[in-house]
């Protein structure tokens, strides 16, 4: 749910963003607009299209990573939107405006609004396929599909506008309408064709998105370092990323690496980080190595009989093969009808490193000394790390 809403609100963000910045574009190109008459050349529509829709398309590229930056960072970045939207979309803006008036004058009859609206997807295909490569993990795939959609619709707008309003009045709003599409179905191809991703969750109530990929996602308080500032931390302090197939989270400050699965959180500063992923597949001993929610090494963290569960005020001892039923937790419920609902197995041959495998039928939560909190789902193993807290439903238990 606070993905969806997260997901709803960055479309709206950058759907307004690229509104705004294609009505200007075209308000700063209406003055120059040339009046082409059916008996201009060739040459010269292709030429005056590629200047229009080269500005529009730099006010549009503008504008959604102006729209962009404030989203991930909550505070205007006028300087960077210009920097890293401007140039490039004035060029793929006047590339795809001549590519588009070219088929539209040299294919068609001047009259086909049909093959008007293609070219108006071609346009904001290659618009999505620049801005693929200013936002992080967008991919140059979902950024060409989302401006492409975008451009069409925007496209039959923009026809609908210049039918039933004037010249100036249509191509304001017509404009307006192809950077609002555009900027909407970059988020929604994001959205329903990303395979990661991380909602990030303010202690005030905000919520964010962002995609996972090959890019790391970084974490910290310098804004040259990290893609997200979270104030009172490290400068550079933490990094997810999507590798082989697997969510990795790695804690600058320490070293430590883990291997995250759906619904794994993560605590800095003032944010919880929340993994979500649609068809990963999930980790197993074989194709991913032991996630270790503590930073402490595993051979000076874990021995074989220093650790015991500690239950309100039981005790119980923990070693390799302890078997823990319904009658040491009562509010869990075993998945098999032997009542077993976790096992302690050694994870090394030397026995120093140990985990609590659950064999219930609901997923754990613990949380490491850290603050770090992670989903325990059934028939995962939990690596144990001394003073980890882990809520079995209704009953807490802590690792001592």
């Amino acid at each position: 749910m606070k993905r969806n809403l997260s997901a709803l609100k960055k479309a709206l963000q950058f759907g307004i963003s690229g509104a705004v910045g294609g009505f200007v574009g075209n308000l700063i190109t209406e003055p120059f607009m040339q009046r082409l008459t059916g008996s201009a050349s060739f040459p010269d529509s292709v030429f005056s299209t590629a200047r229009w829709f080269g500005l529009v398309g730099g006010g549009i590229a503008t504008a959604i990573m102006f729209g962009y930056y404030y989203y991930i960072k909550g505070k205007p970045q006028i300087k960077q939107a210009l920097k890293n939207g401007g140039l490039f979309g004035l060029i793929a803006g006047a590339i795809s405006g001549a590519i588009a008036e070219g088929i539209y004058s040299g294919i068609g009859d001047g009259e086909n609004e049909l093959l008007r609206v293609i070219c108006w997807g071609i346009a904001g295909s290659l618009l999505g396929l620049g801005l693929a490569q200013r936002i992080p993990n967008l991919g140059a795939l979902r950024g060409t599909g989302g401006g492409g959609v975008g451009g069409v619709l925007g496209g039959c707008l923009f026809i609908l506008f210049a039918y039933n309003l004037s010249g100036t009045a249509g191509r304001l709003a017509g404009c307006a309408a192809i950077g609002f599409w555009i900027g909407i179905m970059l988020v929604v191809a994001e959205t329903l064709f990303n395979k990661a991703w991380l909602v990030i969750s303010y202690d005030t109530g905000a919520n964010r998105t962002l995609t996972l990929g090959s890019e790391p996602v970084t974490f910290g308080s310098d804004e040259n370092l990290s893609i997200i500032c979270i104030p009172n931390v490290s400068p550079l302090a933490m990094r997810f990323q999507l590798e082989a197939g697997q969510i990795v989270c790695e804690n600058v400050d320490s070293g430590a690496v883990s291997y995250l699965r759906s619904g794994d959180q993560k605590k800095i500063g003032n944010c919880t980080i929340t993994v979500g992923n649609s068809d990963l597949p999930a980790p197993t001993p074989t194709n991913v190595p032991p996630t270790f929610i503590s930073a402490q090494p595993a051979v000076n963290s874990f021995t074989s009989s220093q650790f015991s569960l500690k239950l309100g005020s039981g005790v119980i001892p923990l070693s390799a093969g302890t078997q823990l039923f319904t009658s040491d937790i009562p509010s869990l419920t075993a998945a098999a009808s032997n009542g077993l609902v976790a096992i302690v197995t050694s994870r090394s041959r030397n026995e120093l490193s140990l985990g609590l495998t659950n064999l219930c039928d609901r997923a754990w939560w613990a949380t490491d000394i850290q603050g770090d909190i992670k989903m325990v789902e059934p028939e995962t193993t939990l690596t144990l790390a001394l003073g980890t807290k882990i809520e079995f439903g209704e009953i807490d238990g802590e690792i001592v």
